[in-house]
């Protein structure tokens, strides 16, 4: 039996939920334009949820990965209110394997004189 449920039986499992004893493995990492260029460390069971926003023409495509570590979900609107300063994308992928992941999101549709950069993370799996 694990230490983490020998421990919760002693206590009485009212108290599991709030004890915590699993922290690896089960947290969403929230990220959005701004953090583009970062590396983010994750764990195997970890969500990573990027949203986008484009103002003006254009939208984010398809995402690309150098590895398998990183497992992309799909992309959708994200919940709430349409934003009328442009089109926002979520962008839904799991942490599946130990390992790096470059995760490349491209941009398309930028007018010529002002291109925009596509979004790009590392993940940092343990």
């Amino acid at each position: 039996m694990r230490r983490c449920a020998v421990f919760a039986i002693a206590l009485g499992t009212a108290v599991l939920p709030a004890i915590g004893c699993d922290s690896t493995g089960s947290q969403t990492i929230s990220l959005s334009n701004a953090d583009s260029g970062r590396t983010v460390v994750a764990a195997v069971g970890d969500r990573i949820e990027i949203t986008l926003q484009t103002i003006g023409p254009g939208q984010y495509g398809p995402p690309s990965s150098s590895s398998v570590s990183v497992m992309f979900l799909g992309e959708s609107s994200p919940p709430g209110q349409p934003n009328p300063g442009g089109v926002r994308q979520l962008y839904r992928f799991e942490v599946v394997a130990s390992g790096r992941a470059d995760i490349t999101i491209p941009h398309s549709g930028s007018l010529p004189q002002n291109p925009r950069p596509a979004f790009a993370i590392t993940v940092e799996v343990s």
